[in-house]
């Protein structure tokens, strides 16, 4: 299992990366979302199958160390 964890300036850019995890990667797993400060949003990636570094690129967040 791949655990990583992602943050997003905004809501519509978070719901754009999960909509990209489920329908165009077909990540299958737990997608933890949680509020941060400032109006920012986590997303947490628990993934069955690994995810390409290019493909986590593309989702748009600044990767964070949990």
């Amino acid at each position: 299992m791949m655990v990583v964890a992602l943050e997003f300036e905004d809501e519509k850019k978070l719901e754009a990366a999960v909509q990209r995890l489920r329908q165009n990667l077909g990540v299958t797993g737990e997608l933890a979302i949680k509020p941060l400060e400032g109006g920012r949003w986590r997303l947490t990636i628990s993934s069955e199958k690994p995810l390409r570094e290019s493909s986590l690129e593309k989702l748009g967040g600044r990767r964070v160390d949990l």
